[in-house]
């Protein structure tokens, strides 16, 4: 009778400790290492993408056209939670900093009249760019939203973070970068 306890337990043992393995490998590792970690300090991948809402209808934002100015890239989708508590920091760092801080918001694969509903409805002001095959994210190795990653006046990438920044801390990543 207690070998079939003492078996219970030990599968219990087993899933609970799969089952915090995989929390740890999907929530934890990302922040402790992340994938664009290997980014930092070295030139910021070059893009251009359609702008969806802060620019003249059909314009194209190419990245290296902002040299010279801090760069905040967001990494955002409109079904994520995390994302939508991002948005208003940067909308605060934006207005706070238009001379020299440029803050982009990238959209990740979400039709562009969903993202202009979204941002619109916010009253977000920082222009939101279409991301819609996901070539930016991968280039950047956002794999999880929000992501934000600073690029300096020399267009090197100076902060990654895949997860909300706190806006002190973004305000430092800003003040680091000039």
């Amino acid at each position: 009778m207690a070998q079939p306890n003492s078996e219970r337990r030990l599968y219990l043992m087993i899933g609970a400790l799969i089952a915090l393995s995989a929390v740890f490998g999907m929530f934890v590792m990302p922040r402790l290492s992340p994938a664009g970690g290997r980014l930092l300090n070295k030139p910021a991948p070059d893009f251009t993408l359609p702008v969806v809402v802060g620019g003249e209808p059909g314009a194209r934002q190419r990245l290296s056209d902002l040299q010279g100015k801090v760069v905040v890239l967001d990494f955002w989708a409109t079904w994520c939670p995390p994302c939508e508590i991002q948005a208003p920091i940067l909308d605060r760092i934006a207005r706070n900093h238009p001379e020299d801080v440029v803050v982009l918001g990238i959209n990740v694969g979400e039709p562009p009249e969903v993202v202009k509903r979204n941002v619109l409805q916010k009253g977000l002001s920082y222009p939101m760019l279409a991301d819609l095959e996901g070539d930016v994210q991968g280039l950047y190795r956002a794999g999880t939203l929000p992501t934000l990653v600073v690029i300096d006046r020399e267009g090197k990438v100076v902060h990654y973070v895949q997860s909300v920044v706190r806006e002190e801390t973004l305000e430092r990543a800003i003040r680091d970068s000039s």
